[in-house]
């Protein structure tokens, strides 16, 4: 009796060479492409350009953003605006965000105990935004010194100094970070060119705290979102603590004002609010129980579209 492909019509014969050449065929351009990786950490779309500055003889971090900016007379003025960072102080502080990915909660000055998942997170994204905060402003005088310049070329009062400000910062691109923190430090926003909620809203934490307005941190557990609250004169919604009113800034995109707080978002119980460059004082049954490797499972601030 025959057997195999003499036995089998030529089609039937035909098919089975075609899929081993397809199979052979795939396997070479397989070994001719570059690994792909799917994981959350891509680094591709994390690029700076790197120079050198001859006056100080240090690698440095150029960034360049433009937008619109309507000024107290009304004048509205197109802006470009360059910042120069030190690279060193931008890989040490994005170091120092995975540093804090990995300690323990005692490393954290967290003690155990405290069994309210709400409270729990309240007190641990205190600590994250409070040790970044603390980190990044001294490495952010270069960035300081060029705004400085903008504002006596262009003669800004306060008042516009602070809405240049949150201005720029809204107009930086909305991007989620990535990582185990999913979180960028105020240099990693401004030398990457984009950033989240929560990464806007320290950097313009740490600009408007230098030119004199008090802020705050304000983050919701609920609404998986995060704002700055300002302490200045205005009108809209607040939180109060420590005797004094933050209003509501969404940092994430333009055109939201002081005291604006997205309708999504509108309940104010359901948001935390820390003056994270204050020492944070917990009451003594204020403690946490939770293991190292569930910081990068809590919930992740989202943003707002106007």
């Amino acid at each position: 009796m025959k057997s195999g492909c003499v036995q089998k019509s030529f089609f039937g014969c035909s098919f089975i060479f075609l899929f081993l050449a397809v199979i052979i065929v795939m396997m070479w351009i397989s070994s001719q492409l570059p690994e792909i990786n799917f994981s959350t950490n891509d680094q591709s779309k994390r690029e700076y350009q790197i120079e050198v500055d001859t006056t100080i003889n240090e690698k440095v971090i150029k960034s360049l953003f433009t937008w619109q900016f309507v000024d107290n007379s009304l004048r509205k003025r197109s802006y470009k605006l360059s910042l120069m960072l030190l690279e060193k102080d931008v890989i040490e502080a994005m170091k120092y965000v995975e540093e804090i990915s990995s300690m323990s909660y005692r490393e954290l000055g967290l003690k155990r105990g405290y069994s309210d998942p709400v409270m729990e997170s309240q007190i641990v994204w205190a600590e994250i935004y409070r040790r970044i905060f603390i980190d990044s402003s001294p490495r952010m005088e270069t960035v300081l010194q060029g705004l400085n310049k903008i504002f006596l070329e262009e003669n800004f009062e306060i008042r516009d100094k602070v809405y240049f400000v949150i201005t720029f910062i809204q107009n930086i691109k909305y991007e989620r970070p990535g990582g185990t923190l999913d979180l960028f430090p105020p240099p990693g926003t401004l030398a990457y060119r984009f950033g989240d909620c929560d990464s806007k809203a320290l950097l313009l934490y740490v600009i408007l705290e230098k030119i004199g307005v008090d802020c705050a941190m304000m983050w919701s557990y609920k609404y998986k979102h995060a704002m700055l609250g300002v302490c200045i004169n205005s009108r809209g919604e607040y939180l109060i603590v420590n005797g004094k009113k933050y209003y509501f800034l969404e940092t994430t995109y333009p055109q939201w004002s002081i005291g604006d707080l997205p309708p999504e978002f509108g309940n104010t119980k359901f948001w935390f609010i820390s003056e994270i460059d204050a020492d944070l004082k917990f009451s003594a049954s204020d403690e946490i129980n939770i293991r190292k490797d569930e910081l990068k499972n809590r919930i992740k601030p989202s943003p707002s579209v106007p």
